[in-house]
């Protein structure tokens, strides 16, 4: 281990002592309600059909747009569910249950985010579709929140911080970037409106997700890596879809719109590929590696607090 990470990890056994003594809180409890509201509710309606709705995959192939990916691609929702489990219950446990991630982070806005998903949930199955975009558009901001409020939060670097409190939401807001272009779509579709203008509104759609994943890898000091990916993801399975369109979809578009749609899609993968590639080999310089600054940063306050023992 270098003097560096040695310096680093020196600050956490006091950090993580001081986590383990606090009691649990409202936060805490509010967490693991909000997660199980979600998983209750988001599922049983839109999946299952609880109030005698049409399922989220009839209503998909009902309103298909142009960037509607392969059903295959809502399997992310099992990563999303279980990621968020594990972080509901770990949560309890005195390691994380005052950390300043979850605390300050996190805060309430874990609830919020899921409030504003049951809300479009119920506005999806009843086909009230402008509603289910602003509710769509809230759990975007919701979660967007949480990652700006993380991101300035006070973080002890570690694998299991990661994976635990920031992971869950970083994916989650990665998917519900790709879903809130899909829903600005379905809104078009849904208003009947000419097919020059869904394949507009679709290209656009295409940019504004290849803009922020370049936002999120160059732009953020220390990039998202898994929005990033996500959106890769998303941008695969439209490529994926639109191989074997929905005969709303070939009615509307004629072949070579589609394939042209299809082929961007798919050039975009691998554009976002090349991206995180170059941005990974930017950490060999200095400059470009925020992680080396946090870690010298954190070293000069040792050697303060040090000095100042002295």
């Amino acid at each position: 281990m270098s003097s560096i990470d040695e310096a680093v990890a020196a600050t956490r056994p006091a950090e993580s002592d001081e986590n383990t003594k606090q009691p649990l809180n409202s936060k805490n409890y509010l967490n693991l309600i909000a997660f199980a509201l979600n998983i209750t509710l988001v599922y049983g309606i839109g999946n299952g059909g609880w109030v005698g709705t049409p399922t989220n995959g009839e209503l998909s192939d009902k309103y298909q747009t142009l960037v509607t990916p392969n059903s295959s691609a809502f399997t992310i929702w099992a990563v999303i569910y279980l990621a968020q489990a594990a972080f509901a219950v770990l949560q309890f446990m005195p390691r994380f249950r005052a950390h300043p991630m979850l605390q300050d982070g996190l805060s309430h806005w874990y609830s919020v985010a899921v409030a504003m998903q049951i809300g479009w949930t119920f506005a999806f199955a009843f086909e009230v579709i402008p509603l289910s975009l602003i509710f769509m558009l809230l759990i975007w901001i919701s979660l967007m929140t949480i990652l700006y409020r993380q991101y300035y939060t006070k973080s002890d670097g570690s694998f299991l911080e990661f994976w635990v409190l920031r992971f869950p939401f970083a994916i989650h807001a990665g998917w519900i970037t790709a879903a809130s272009a899909l829903n600005v779509n379905v809104q078009v579709v849904s208003m009947d409106t000419p097919a020059d203008v869904q394949l507009a509104v679709a290209i656009v759609s295409l940019a504004v997700l290849h803009a922020i994943s370049v936002w999120v890898v160059f732009y953020i000091p220390r990039p998202n890596w898994t929005i990033a990916c996500v959106l890769s993801w998303a941008f695969g399975w439209i490529y994926n879809e639109l191989g074997e369109p929905l005969e709303l979809i070939t009615n509307s578009f004629s072949a070579d719109t589609i394939n042209g749609v299809r082929y961007a899609a798919i050039s975009v993968v691998c554009v976002i590929g090349i991206q995180m590639v170059v941005r990974l080999g930017l950490l060999l310089v200095p400059s470009w590696n925020p992680y080396r600054k946090d870690a010298s940063r954190s070293v000069s306050l040792v050697e303060s607090g040090a000095e100042f023992k002295v």
